[in-house]
């Protein structure tokens, strides 16, 4: 396989920022085995960001396995895929790693093959060594049957070649019945067997990744963020998910930010004693930050990106920049232009940072629109703090087309706007919010409705009967469910998950498939540090619509 992943773009940018703050440069291959930290964080099911394993059936799965070597790795990334689920393979191999029941062998010549996966058949390759050790086939026969079974489209195929090694099983001695119940188990397994030699190849970015959220966690995230979209969560998670970690994180600005998320040096009066209470728990180097960039701003094209970029000193994107990420025909677009382009050739302007909300407005020569943009997202915060202000700035500095209504700087002493009024703005102008979340505000009459939020479900004992709500962030209905759909809800404290069983959907489909806040009504699970809510009844949080705020800007 050749693939783009963009998780080496996460790893690669997350270097530049280590070598840029502490002068070394890691390198891959060369990173500390067995780093207990890393390990540390993995088994802590704290790996959102993570390459491959930050998905919940993941961080379900791994709080079980609780591995602490790279191979554990190796087969955590083969066991959460559809054959190994469809084959019933991840429980059984789950209770034997945890020791709940003892690992036993189809055959006794199976136990070298399986034995470093508890017994269980994981990768084509195990799939290969059972045909030639109990079925007697050449190792050229053996990679017939890996092809085979690597073509989900060739089921006829795939039941003659699997009739033949049963065949080939039973007359060498091998019982009917444990013949049948190995080729019912790669039967299953089909399709979806995962390499062990690629199962290697992703452990090793998985571990880079962790090892870089364990102890560079602000480049970390800073990465992750300029190589989005990739992995499971939008950016609004995974700023919150920063802040949880101790990262100071600065909204976009027209001073001190760039188009992308930069890594800055932060004082001390910018990080909270919550900030600081986490970077010492987290190991997170004090004296840094992360601000978003410009990028992020929703509104703003990329012609309006370029503009901004030369007229602050830089390189323009070249009609590329801003449409990577929009959509698959951008990003397609995006790479065939990238494939002989030569940005070594693209002049620059030299650095001339911008002076005040004018000057931006002037020298970038942004429209009324992208100006509002701009000042909607707390980019203009370092000329003038309040956003609504710095609004009618920009607009001043645009030119005024009322005549009759004209923009002067001593006409306008609006309100200043309340946290949560903040944090919705945030959400609108850039789809994530630094100034808190958005369940915030509701949580003091959530508290007196009953409802329990993600921290306080750590400290029940499983089988209670539940309230709980959030902001729905992901939403998941596998094949392998049976029609069941697993709900993430996200609030201030972390994430809740929410089980809707498949007789439940069709009544509750409003609610589970599009609201974006949602109340939950349940039974509470705990099975170890694995906990879920089994919903049973389900209704939207009424809340204020994330435009709301932004109207005086309109």
């Amino acid at each position: 396989d050749f693939l783009g992943l963009g998780a080496l773009s996460l790893v690669r940018r997350a270097f530049d920022y280590i070598e840029v703050r502490t002068g070394e440069r890691p390198e891959m291959y060369k990173l500390p085995a067995n780093d207990p930290k890393t390990y540390e964080l993995i088994a802590s099911g704290e790996t959102i960001g993570t390459f491959q394993i930050e998905s919940r059936a993941q961080i379900a799965s791994i709080l079980h396995t609780l591995p602490d070597r790279m191979y554990d790795l190796v087969v955590q990334v083969a066991l959460i895929r559809p054959g190994p689920i469809q084959a019933k393979f991840v429980h059984p191999y789950t209770a034997r790693r945890r020791g709940l029941e003892p690992v036993t062998y189809p055959h006794p010549l199976l136990e070298p093959i399986l034995k470093r996966t508890q017994g269980i058949p994981i990768f084509q390759e195990q799939a290969m060594a059972i045909a030639m050790v109990l079925g007697g086939y050449t190792a050229a026969e053996a990679d017939e049957l890996r092809r085979t079974m690597g073509h989900v489209r060739k089921i006829s195929r795939l039941l003659d070649v699997l009739a033949r090694l049963r065949d080939r099983m039973v007359s060498r001695g091998v019982s009917e019945p444990v013949a049948t119940s190995i080729v019912e188990d790669l039967k299953s397994f089909a399709n979806y067997g995962f390499p062990e030699s690629h199962a290697w190849s992703f452990a090793l970015i998985a571990y880079a990744t962790g090892w870089l959220k364990a102890h560079y966690t602000t480049e970390f995230y800073s990465a992750l963020l300029n190589s989005w979209p990739m992995g499971f969560y939008p950016p609004s998670t995974l700023i919150h998910d920063a802040k949880r970690h101790g990262v100071v994180v600065r909204g976009p600005c027209m001073l001190c930010g760039e188009w992308e998320c930069s890594v800055e040096a932060a004082t001390d009066d910018t990080e909270t004693p919550r900030h600081r209470e986490q970077q010492e728990l987290n190991g997170v180097a004090s004296g840094v930050a992360l601000r978003i960039g410009w990028r992020h701003i929703r509104g703003l094209g990329e012609k309006t990106l370029d503009q901004i970029r030369l007229a602050r000193g830089g390189k323009a994107a070249v009609g590329v920049g801003a449409s990577i990420g929009k959509s698959r025909g951008g990003r397609a677009r995006a790479a065939i232009a990238l494939k002989d382009l030569d940005l070594t050739a693209v002049p620059a302007t030299p650095d001339r940072p911008f002076t005040s909300i004018e000057d931006v407005v002037v020298r970038a020569k942004l429209r009324r629109a992208d100006a509002l943009h701009l000042a909607r997202a707390g980019a203009f915060e370092v000329w003038e703090p309040d956003r609504r202000r710095a609004g009618w700035e920009a607009l001043r500095a645009c030119g005024d087309s009322l005549s009759l209504a004209p923009a002067t700087r001593e006409m306008h002493n609006p309100r200043p706007l309340s946290k949560t009024e903040l944090v919705y703005l945030d959400y609108f102008a850039t789809g994530m919010s630094i100034s808190g979340h958005p369940m915030d505000h509701m949580r003091e009459r959530l508290r007196k409705a009953g409802v329990v939020d993600s921290e306080g479900l750590k400290k029940l004992k499983g089988g209670e009967k539940i309230l709980v709500a959030g902001l729905v962030t992901i939403r998941q209905r596998p094949a392998s469910a049976n029609g069941t759909i697993f709900l993430l809800l996200e609030d201030e404290w972390g994430f809740i998950n929410i089980v809707v069983p498949s007789y439940l959907v069709e009544a509750n489909s409003e609610v589970v498939k599009f609201a974006t806040f949602v109340v939950v009504k349940g039974r509470f699970e705990k099975d170890g540090n694995v906990l879920n809510v089994i919903g049973e009844k389900f209704k939207e949080l009424n809340v204020r619509r994330l435009e709301h705020t932004a109207r005086s800007f309109r």
